[in-house]
């Protein structure tokens, strides 16, 4: 709690509720949930199952915090945080939302951090914190787009970043207000790019909390997905120059061609049909995306 000036006790902290979306890795998202019940400022935490078995409770020692959501199929990122989301902000107890990717940890004190930021910046609807990987490799929590050749990277001192990365986010509810859910016509990648995008829109600020910190492992996910991965990216990619390529449009066109090609020449004539199948997909975005994927091989 962060003690006021005049001496007087300390308001309690807003309560946060967190949503952890996992598939098929059970470990990773166990750990990270017993994290997060560390903390007496999480309220709830909504567990995402993609592609459900109906065993994930039993993993879980019984919490009265700990809820689950099965979903049947392999709904993608935006669908499944969405999923979660909805659930806690049907709760008006919860006043921030917490997303964490489940083969990520945060510790109660770097949660907290995240918290105190919003508190002292009412201009903010949304925070991350400096990510480091178990090798100790750290990265910031946003990136900088380069509307010219797409590529993004990493902000330098003092730049403001275009969005956050959604490997872990606390936002407050009233952003969902101003600038809604995540857009499910994305099954994976690019979405936390047009989120950046419409906070920008909505004039919602959004930071990077330099001294909360992310432990955030290499997803199993991307390997189990194989080629399909790439299907994703070409998709969400495809989709967001839809919705933001505007005069540019043509180079980003461009690069998915180049990415196509390479893939092909490397050898991997699957891996390049998947780009172009994305490629499809993304011109007009089925919402929600996982739908047209199920029909992929």
């Amino acid at each position: 709690m962060t003690k006021p000036s005049d001496g007087s006790s300390p308001a309690p902290r807003p309560a946060i509720g967190a949503v952890v979306l996992t598939w098929r890795d059970r470990a990773q998202t166990r750990e990270c949930v017993d994290r997060l019940l560390r903390s007496p400022h999480v309220a709830r935490i909504v567990v995402v199952d993609n592609e459900a078995d109906g065993r994930i409770a039993s993993f879980f020692s019984a919490d009265p915090r700990l809820s689950f959501h099965e979903l049947a199929s392999n709904t993608g990122f935006a669908v499944g945080v969405n999923t979660g989301m909805r659930d806690l902000l049907e709760d008006s107890a919860i006043e921030r939302l917490l997303v964490i990717n489940n083969d990520a940890t945060l510790d109660p004190d770097d949660l907290a951090k995240l918290s105190d930021a919003l508190d002292r910046d009412s201009s903010l609807g949304i925070v991350g914190p400096r990510i480091v990987t178990p090798e100790g490799r750290f990265f910031s929590a946003g990136g900088v787009l380069n509307r010219w050749t797409w590529s993004i990277r990493q902000p330098r001192s003092g730049e403001r970043p275009d969005f956050l990365t959604w490997a872990c986010v606390l936002l407050r509810r009233e952003t969902i207000s101003r600038a809604g859910m995540l857009d499910e016509r994305f099954f994976m990648y690019w979405e936390d790019v047009e989120y950046g995008f419409r906070l920008a829109d909505a004039e919602v600020g959004f930071a990077e909390v330099a001294e909360a910190r992310l432990v955030h492992a290499v997803s199993s996910s991307h390997a189990r997905a194989g080629s399909r991965v790439l299907a994703y990216a070409s998709q969400a990619f495809r989709h967001f120059l839809t919705l933001r390529g505007g005069r540019t449009t043509a180079f980003g066109l461009a690069r998915l061609a180049t990415k196509a090609a390479v893939t092909a020449l490397s050898g991997d004539v699957r891996g390049a049909r998947y780009v172009l199948a994305g490629w499809r997909l993304g011109r007009h975005a089925p919402d929600p995306a996982y739908l047209a994927f199920e029909q992929l091989p």
